[in-house]
């Protein structure tokens, strides 16, 4: 049976409406062994032939037999697999990827050799055997016509194809290098069939065993010189591996994509600056609509501090501390605070302290009891005056590295010193005011006087008039249990009484609602009135910091005094406390207990469904943004898709010559995608690098909205996902035309 059979072939192009015949009536039959010569004038269809025989053009009439079995039926996979099983192909103008070296050329053939070593030796054996041991590291493009010619055939050997067609191989080279090149091609046709398309008989005549000329698209004769005898049987001829084809098509894909991208290192790193353009991109328009993430964020009813409870008694009785000490021991707590209305309502708050000759302002909650580990700077607070921060990184300037810059902020009217710092890169999280058990309390007493009472206070100079004001500044300055009055009239009728200390007697009048964080009561449950004489008035005035615009309240009070008038109202009015357990778990457990025991107990990570119309905001801000961050995604694809397009050029060609030796489809698609993917690594790393240089960098973190896990999975998931649409549809453009259109219009490097 023979290797190869035409007939009836018949060829025929359509173009603009004109039609065109190639080839007609072709009946020929092919065996192994064979040196066949086709010759015939230009434009008599030898070309068109050998396309046909390839599988790179198809046929319109008649019938291809592959050793008896019809290709008619053949749709373009089975064309691929046919060139993959039994086509080598040398042509006119070389065909070499002019990016690659020699030898990856020829280990391009080897491609069906999965041991590498082995490929390697097979490769360099093949170069050694056409002369060109020397050059098997330069580049196509550096080489000369017969070298390119020679590295060709090294890889039509290296192949081992039954059929190897040759496209007038000499048709560019000198008369001594065409010689050569027409011996070596009769070395490998004594077990091969070879099929020479030439315009010079004379030129193969001593080789062929076979002479056929072609004449306006026919055959017009075909001429027997001799016979030679096949030493390849059929059962021989290497037939394609079907067992792990597809891991050894995916891991030839692996090793052709990195090949090609280490082969144009300037379209290379063209296309690693696009990847790293659109992915930076994408993080700039992500931290730009970062807080929309927090509009997801659970809604606590109570400050999540790990542990914490919040308790209450059904029937809305005091809790007194000794109780809370007897539930603390009964239920395992390791830490109590009975009054806690900070921990849930202190970041109404901001805290001013002046540095660079400016004030600024921080915004953060109230601490208590808690350990920021060993990194920080300066120490934790023990005094009730002293307070420890824990604060955005951007702040590191003005609070110092390695030491204390900024020994004092105001919060709430008091002064307190700044005995540490601690800070997190984390901008999205809520700054911190650590203080002592009694730091605490004191802060607690002078907001609980401050914003959850309604203060009268009436101040009267004996003798003389009486004033009437409404707010108090807690200040350390003030002597011990003392009140300065610092209202402007108070001064100035002192000042006209001509006496140094006065009679002055100060009466504080207030009411207090019952505090429970979420079932306060409208009314007020509780008032409060004490009279201070005149031992407790100092007219002495604290040190002035007016930069800080300290003395901003008529009535200046020393903590210790306000914090006395604060206990003596939440014995009375105080509703609710906190217990703290070794972590959330222990907490739910105990406040499924207290609560069977008659209490309303919370764990402070419960979480509660906002109102209907907040969470229709919180919809709509969301989806504004999302849709943002989707068209910042559709733009970057378009311009990632318009400029690595504009590459394609270079790889067209590559790619169809790729296909004209029959290399797997599925092995040059695996091989765009990795020749991307690699393309987007150097990204990857770029935007890793510069998050991480923006968020440790005190100057830059302010200005950029940090960035969580999921986020920069959302990035390089939505990197990858443009990447591969992209490499898809350049893969469409590429498979979209046939191997010899592909070949005639490509463009090479």
């Amino acid at each position: 049976m023979a290797l190869l059979t035409l007939k009836d072939i018949g060829k025929i192009y359509v173009s603009d409406g004109n039609v065109a015949v190639g080839i007609r009536g072709v009946n020929l039959s092919f065996d192994r062994g064979e040196f066949v010569a086709i010759t015939g004038k230009s434009g008599s269809g030898k070309s068109t032939l050998l396309n046909v025989i390839s599988g790179m053009d198809s046929y319109e009439e008649g019938e291809l037999y592959i050793e008896g079995q019809t290709t008619s039926h053949y749709l373009q996979p089975d064309w691929e697999e046919y060139r993959q099983q039994y086509i080598s192909f040398i042509f006119q103008d070389y065909n070499i990827i002019e990016s690659f070296t020699v030898l990856q050329n020829v280990e391009l053939a080897l491609m069906h050799i999965e041991d590498k070593k082995e490929r390697r030796r097979r490769a360099l054996d093949l170069l050694d055997r056409v002369g060109l041991s020397s050059h098997v590291h330069q580049k196509g493009s550096k080489l000369s016509g017969g070298q390119k010619q020679r590295t060709v055939i090294a890889r039509a050997l290296a192949k081992d194809s039954p059929i190897i067609l040759a496209d007038e191989p000499t048709g560019n080279l000198d008369s001594t290098t065409s010689a050569e090149i027409i011996e070596l091609l009769r070395e490998v046709s004594r077990d091969k069939l070879l099929i020479v398309v030439t315009h010079n008989f004379e030129q193969v005549e001593a080789c062929a065993t076979r002479h056929i000329r072609v004449f306006d698209g026919a055959v017009e004769s075909d001429h027997v010189i001799s016979r030679p005898v096949p030493t390849t049987k059929r059962e021989d001829i290497p037939k394609p591996v079907s067992k792990n084809a597809k891991k050894a098509d995916f891991k030839n894909g692996l090793t052709l994509g990195r090949t090609v991208f280490t082969a144009k290192p300037k379209l290379s790193a063209f296309l690693c600056f696009l990847m790293i353009v659109g992915t930076l991109g994408i993080f700039m328009v992500t931290t730009l609509c970062g807080e929309a993430g927090a509009l997801f964020d659970d809604y606590n009813m109570f400050t999540h501090i790990n542990g914490r409870v919040v308790l209450t008694k059904q029937n809305g009785a005091v809790i007194t501390e000794d109780e809370l000490e007897q539930l603390a021991a009964e239920y395992g707590a390791v830490d109590t605070l009975h009054y806690d209305v900070l921990l849930d309502e202190g970041w109404q708050y901001h805290a001013s302290y002046i540095a660079d000759g400016e004030e600024n302002y921080i915004r953060g909650r109230c601490i208590y009891g808690k350990d920021y580990g060993t990194d920080i700077v300066g120490r934790y607070p023990t005094a009730e005056n002293e307070v420890f921060l824990y604060l955005p990184i951007g702040k590191q300037p003005h609070f110092g590295k390695d030491s204390l810059t900024v020994d004092e902020i105001e919060y709430d009217g008091m002064i307190l010193q700044v005995v540490g710092v601690a800070y997190y890169y984390d901008n999205t999280q809520t700054a911190e005011f650590l203080f002592s058990a009694d730091g605490f309390r004191t802060v607690t007493a002078a907001f609980y006087m401050g914003v959850r009472s309604e203060l009268n206070i009436e101040v009267t100079l004996v003798g003389k008039e009486t004033f009437f004001y409404y707010g108090i500044t807690p200040s350390f300055e003030v002597g011990e249990g003392k009140i300065y009055i610092n209202a402007p009239d108070y001064q100035k009728a002192l000042k006209a009484s001509g006496k140094n200390e006065p009679d002055t007697t100060v009466k504080i009048e207030s009411r207090y609602y019952n505090y429970n964080y979420h079932n306060s009561n409208s009314s007020s449950s509780y008032a409060f009135s004490r009279s201070f004489g005149n031992s407790y008035v100092t007219h002495t005035a604290p040190k002035s910091d007016s930069e800080l615009g300290r003395y901003y309240s008529e009535v200046m009070i020393h903590p210790s005094l306000l914090r006395e008038m604060a206990e003596e109202v939440w014995v009375q009015s105080y509703r609710q406390a906190s217990l703290f357990f070794a972590d959330d778990e222990a907490a739910e457990a105990a406040a499924a207990q207290l609560c069977e025991a008659g209490y309303i107990a919370v764990p402070s990570n419960t979480t509660y469904t906002p109102p209907a119309d907040e969470t229709v905001v919180n919809m709509i801000s969301a989806l504004l943004f999302a849709m943002m961050w989707l068209l910042a995604i559709v733009f970057l694809a378009f311009f990632i898709n318009l400029c690595s397009g504009r590459t394609l050029g270079a790889f067209k060609n590559d790619m169809a010559i790729m296909r004209s030796m029959g290399i797997p489809v599925k092995v040059i698609r695996v091989s765009m995608y990795v020749r991307m993917l690699l393309a987007l690594i150097p990204a990857y790393i770029f935007v890793a690098v510069a998050a991480f240089v923006i968020f440790t960098t005190p100057t830059l973190n302010p200005y950029f909205v940090y960035l969580h896990a999921w986020q920069y999975v959302a990035i390089f998931v939505g990197m990858l996902i443009l990447t591969v649409r992209t490499t898809h549809k350049q893969i469409r453009t590429l498979f979209g035309e046939s191997v010899k259109k592909s070949l005639r219009g490509g463009a090479a490097e």
